[in-house]
């Protein structure tokens, strides 16, 4: 499950603030955000003079067609993501550091049907009800940390900031499975029609091999790479 505890962090971080001369509470920077993790917005207050804190929430999706192993899949990317932040400014003026907690709910979506063939570690399986259906999914709560432009609290009230960092999502968990009845046909041409591929033992170990190897080629993405511009207004 996903920690719903990180966007009531970060809202109490922007607003649990101590005032600062007559007012009850600091200004406020609220903007729009579009970048690799997706179109969102955020709201900024200043911590001290050199020191902001930050909420943000992003998302979107896409959809690209993916081959794997003989399978090709149409996969899905959703993108959903939210966090506070802290951003240190080292010299009042100039680059931010920002670290921060991504609650991550990013997973890829992968299907496959089979109305050809679809090969499945040494057996190809056919047929119209034939589907192998799958997906990746990531650590829920992901640290983060990047380098940023523009000081929302400072300067004119309009601001366009970039962003640049990353996000430690950890290795990719996949999953896949096979449903559905088909054909299935091994190495040495033996053929068996009308297989429940969701119970047959010899396909689940198919799968099973399959995933481990598509664990194997997705292991080295332990890292998703956020680079962002964002405009905003301080009231």
């Amino acid at each position: 499950m996903i920690n719903k505890r990180i966007p009531v962090v970060a809202v109490a971080a922007l607003f649990a603030l101590p005032s600062f001369g007559a007012r009850a509470l600091p200004d406020l920077a609220v903007g729009v955000t579009a970048g690799t993790a997706g179109i969102g917005g955020q709201l900024t207050a200043q911590l001290l003079p050199f020191v902001n804190v930050r909420g943000s929430i992003q998302g979107f999706s896409y959809n690209r067609s993916i081959n794997e192993d003989g399978v090709d899949y149409d996969g899905k990317l959703k993108l959903f993501t939210y966090g506070g932040f802290i951003d240190v400014y080292p010299f009042i003026k100039g680059p931010r550091l920002s670290a921060g907690l991504i609650g991550n709910a990013n997973k890829v979506r992968l299907k496959a049907t089979c109305p050809d063939t679809c090969e499945v570690g040494d057996l190809t399986v056919s047929g119209d009800g034939a589907q192998i259906n799958g997906r990746l999914g990531f650590r829920n709560v992901a640290p983060y940390l990047g380098l940023g432009f523009t000081n929302p609290m400072q300067g004119l009230p309009f601001y366009v900031g970039f962003d640049a960092g990353v996000m430690f999502h950890g290795k990719p968990k996949p999953r896949l499975a096979a449903s559905g009845t088909g054909t299935v046909s091994d190495s040495e041409g033996n053929t068996r029609e009308n297989v429940d591929l969701a119970s047959d033992p010899e396909i689940q170990a198919a799968i099973a091999d399959e995933q481990v190897n598509l664990a194997a080629d997705v292991d080295q993405y332990k890292f998703y790479p956020v680079v962002q511009l964002s405009l905003g207004w301080r009231f």
